[in-house]
């Protein structure tokens, strides 16, 4: 009884296995359960895209360094999946920001950047990093708060719980502010010849609006399953998807 307790304490979100990546095995809430270094790079991601707008630096300059590194993860992997001796190297070094479904699997690197030229590609500037935001910051949220305080909130979907799910909704609402409230109206210059797909001056929607929209899009995209598909990727383009079919929708 007390082994089953301990194994259900241990098993993280992928339902992997222990012991595949040495340093799960020896740092097994640090890295295993509480994916520490894993969560910090995933929010990183948000404060990174905030510091290159913020410096003028366009979606068209930073996309082909985005495929330039996707190239680069998929050539590792496919080297991994090829060679063992190669896998074994690159897991221990790199193995604290994997989860252990990914020995056998592709990176999930791979599906974040995937997700990035997508939304680069196809959406307006501001609707792009609004997405990543919400990639970045909302299933980060979702993940720690669903950990710490699910087990006191009901559960939905996935197996998802309203403790993850209302985390994941306020920090939504917390990225749209930052970045429509706060970030975008201190830095007029930067956005100087660029299409915003949303502006005072040109939507309906009101400000508050918009960041509540914001925080269900981005809680109801890290909640629900889409056809199977890695959250990296679904988070990130569904986002894009609706944030932008609404603010055409209330245009001016």
């Amino acid at each position: 009884m007390k082994a089953k307790k301990t194994h259900e304490v241990l098993t993280p979100r992928s339902r992997s296995p222990l012991g595949l990546i040495p340093s799960h095995k020896s740092y097994r809430y640090f890295i295993h359960k509480y994916e520490v270094p894993r969560k910090l790079l995933h929010v990183s991601i948000g404060f990174l895209t905030l510091d290159l707008y913020w410096n003028g630096i366009k979606l068209s300059q930073v996309t082909p360094v985005l495929v330039f590194l996707l190239s680069s993860i998929v050539l590792l992997d496919i080297l991994r999946f090829k060679f063992p001796s190669f896998s074994t190297y690159y897991i221990k070094a790199f193995g604290f920001l994997m989860r252990e479904s990914e020995v056998n699997k592709w990176n999930g690197i791979v599906w974040y950047l995937l997700g990035l030229i997508l939304v680069f590609l196809a959406f307006p500037k501001d609707i792009s990093i609004l997405s990543i935001l919400l990639l970045s910051w909302c299933d980060t949220a979702a993940s720690s708060f669903g950990r710490a305080y699910g087990h006191l909130t009901p559960k939905f979907f996935r197996n998802k719980s309203l403790a993850g799910t209302g985390a994941a909704f306020l920090t939504g609402v917390f990225a749209a502010y930052l970045e429509y409230g706060l970030i975008f109206p201190a830095t007029p210059v930067v956005n100087i010849g660029e299409h915003l797909a949303w502006t005072p001056e040109t939507s309906k929607l009101s400000l508050p609006v918009l960041c509540t929209l914001s925080g269900f899009v981005g809680a109801a995209a890290e909640a629900i399953d889409f056809w199977g598909l890695d959250d990296n990727i679904t988070i990130p383009v569904i986002s894009a998807i609706v944030m932008q079919i609404v603010v055409v929708l209330f245009e001016n």
